[in-house]
C-alpha cells in the first residue's frame, strides 16, 4: 500500500451542516449547540461517515479513484469542529486521528490490483 501520513484540513461546522443536509441527518448532536453541550458534549459532533469520507478522500487523493474497492470503518471516538484529523497508514489500511492522537476511526481498505484487476 502506497498511503503515507497525511493530514486533513480541520473539520468545520459548515461541513457538518451541510453534511447533515445531504443526508437528511440532523440529529441535534450533529447541528445543536445547545443540545449537545446539555448531552454532555464540549460542542455538536461530526457524523461518524463524514469523518470517513474525509479519511477516504485523503487516501484517493493519494492513489487515484480507481484505486479503492471498497472500505470497513470501526468509529472510535467523536469528533468536533475543529479537529484535525491525520490519516496514518497501517497494515490492513487507515487509522484517523485526531492531533492529540486519540484514533477516532480505523478503516480497513481493500484495493485494486496494480494490474487494475
Amino acid at each position: 500500500m502506497n498511503i503515507v501520513e497525511a493530514t486533513c484540513t480541520p473539520v468545520s461546522r459548515v461541513q457538518i451542516s451541510r453534511y447533515a443536509g445531504a443526508v437528511n441527518d440532523y440529529n441535534p448532536v450533529h447541528v445543536d449547540e445547545e443540545f449537545a453541550k446539555a448531552a454532555g458534549l464540549p460542542s455538536v459532533i461530526a457524523h461518524g461517515p463524514l469523518t470517513v469520507a474525509l479519511a477516504l478522500d485523503a487516501v484517493v487523493a493519494q492513489l487515484g479513484p480507481d484505486a479503492l474497492r471498497s472500505a470497513t470503518a470501526r468509529l472510535s471516538a467523536p469528533v468536533f469542529p475543529g479537529d484535525e484529523l491525520t490519516v496514518v497508514p497501517t497494515d490492513k489500511g487507515i487509522e484517523v486521528r485526531k492531533a492529540d492522537g486519540t484514533v477516532v476511526a480505523t478503516v480497513a481498505l481493500t484495493l485494486a490490483a496494480a494490474d487494475g484487476a
